[in-house]
C-alpha cells in the first residue's frame, strides 16, 4: 500500500511540474513575440464633392430651339413642328408620330416663300394622325403657325389632290404660303397611299 501512495505522489509530481513548463513556454512565446496592436477603425470619409451629382455639361450647341406650332381651329387641331430632315432622295418621316413635320429645305418662319408641313393621315397603329381631320377643312379657313410668341396667320386657298411622286408643291414660291401634305387612297394590295392631300394656305398680311 505504501508503494502505491508513492507512486501516486510521483504522477502527480509530474503532472503539476508539466503545467508549470507549459505555463513557463506560454509567457516565454508572449515576451517574444508580442500580439500586434490592433489598428484603430478608420473612417471612410467621401468628400462632399466627390459624392454629389456632376453637374451637368451644357455645351454651347445645345440651347433649346425656339417652340414652333401648328393651329388649325376649323379642324380641331394643335400640333407641335419639328424638322424633318432629307434621308438620302425623300424625307424622312418615321418618327413624326402626332408632330407635325417642316421639310427641310423648304421656307421657314419669317422667310419669303414656300413653308412645307408634312403630317400622318393615320399612324402605324391604326390612330388618327394629326392630319385625319382634312375633309373637315374648307377654302378661307384660317391656318395659323407660332414660334415661341411670334405667329404667322394664313388662309386656305386651295385644297387638292396629286400624284405621290408630284413634287411640284414643295417648289419655292414667291409669294408666303403655307403648304400642308399628307397622304390619302391606301391600297391595302400594294401596301401604299395611293395619293397625297396638298392644301395650300396663303399669307394674310
Amino acid at each position: 500500500m505504501y508503494r502505491r501512495q508513492r507512486q501516486s505522489s510521483s504522477v502527480i509530481t509530474l503532472i503539476v511540474l508539466g503545467v508549470m513548463l507549459g505555463v513557463g513556454f506560454l509567457l516565454y512565446q508572449g515576451w517574444r513575440n508580442p500580439a500586434p496592436v490592433a489598428a484603430p477603425a478608420r473612417t471612410l470619409t467621401v468628400s462632399p464633392i466627390a459624392s454629389a451629382t456632376p453637374a451637368p455639361v451644357i455645351l454651347p450647341s445645345a440651347t433649346p430651339m425656339p417652340r414652333a406650332s401648328l393651329f388649325l381651329p376649323t379642324a380641331g387641331l394643335t400640333a407641335p413642328v419639328i424638322e424633318v430632315y432629307l434621308d438620302g432622295e425623300s424625307w424622312d418621316v418615321q418618327y413624326l408620330g402626332q408632330n407635325a413635320g417642316h421639310l427641310q429645305g423648304t421656307a421657314w418662319f419669317g422667310q419669303p416663300g414656300n413653308i412645307v408641313l408634312a403630317g400622318h393621315v393615320e399612324l402605324p397603329d391604326g390612330r388618327a394622325g394629326i392630319f385625319a381631320g382634312f375633309d373637315d377643312l374648307s377654302l378661307g379657313d384660317p391656318v395659323i403657325l407660332s414660334l415661341d410668341a411670334t405667329q404667322q396667320r394664313y388662309n386656305i386657298v386651295s385644297i387638292e389632290t396629286v400624284a405621290p411622286d408630284d413634287l411640284s408643291v414643295l417648289y419655292p414660291t414667291s409669294d408666303d404660303r403655307l403648304t400642308l401634305i399628307t397622304c390619302d387612297a391606301y391600297d391595302f394590295l400594294s401596301d401604299a397611299y395611293q395619293e397625297r392631300v396638298v392644301v395650300v394656305a396663303e399669307r394674310v398680311v
